[in-house]
């Protein structure tokens, strides 16, 4: 990411998450095919969510909190601009009396609720490792960058899987196991790319030091427009 940052600038990585964020929502509606013992999970939840969570969290860590709302901001119009473009896609298919298009509806069509909980989640959670990371770097200074990594993006993740499961699920006779399945699927994640964004950090020339806050009013400031 940073080597190219010069030659290619960001705009790359904004179009790229955007994209993933579409297509892990469709696997979260229609994917559930993977197990971990008795629990299932979905790769788009527990794998590519994570993944882009990982990404705010890197860009924070390495660019100024600008760029780093930018980002944020970026992925929501992405994922809500390429949404409703299927959407359409959708109607404008109905619409036509000898449509072929059943496969278009197959892969296009997920339950618009969960995209747009899901995207606002995305905001929220978003919004959170921003405060708990700069807040752990502000109690701990530059000491266990690891574990600052890590507790911010495993309580992060719990949250998401409490919240998104629950609004969704609640009713359903599998309920306990699509919690657990998801809450046990991303920890394993988050502590792979704990370990990956941590080693990515330590030994990456290209990437200076996180600047610590001085004070917790600083950290507020993320809450700033």
């Amino acid at each position: 990411m940073h080597f190219y940052k010069k030659r290619v600038g960001i705009g790359t990585l904004y179009v790229f998450i955007g994209t993933i964020q579409f297509f892990q929502t469709l696997l979260v509606s229609n994917v559930y095919d993977n197990y971990l013992g008795d629990y299932r999970f979905s790769p788009g939840s527990t794998i590519f969510y994570t993944s882009t969570l990982f990404a705010i969290l890197l860009f924070f860590h390495t660019e100024n909190l600008v760029k780093t709302k930018s980002l944020i901001y970026g992925i929501l119009i992405a994922n809500i601009s390429i949404t409703f473009f299927s959407q359409f896609l959708l109607v404008q298919d109905h619409s036509i009396e000898q449509s072929s298009g059943l496969l278009l509806e197959e892969i296009l069509s997920f339950e618009l609720t969960i995209f747009l909980i899901g995207t606002s989640l995305l905001y929220l959670e978003a919004m959170f490792i921003l405060l708990f990371y700069d807040f752990l770097n502000y109690k701990f200074k530059d000491k266990g960058t690891f574990l600052k990594i890590f507790t911010t993006m495993s309580l992060v993740c719990i949250f998401d899987s409490i919240a998104f499961y629950t609004f969704f699920y609640f009713t359903h006779d599998n309920f306990k196991d699509l919690i657990i399945g998801n809450i046990i699927g991303k920890q394993i994640t988050v502590g792979l790319f704990s370990i990956c964004l941590y080693f990515y950090l330590k030994f990456n020339k290209n990437i200076k030091p996180k600047r610590t806050p001085s004070d917790f009013k600083e950290i507020l400031k993320i809450f700033t427009f």
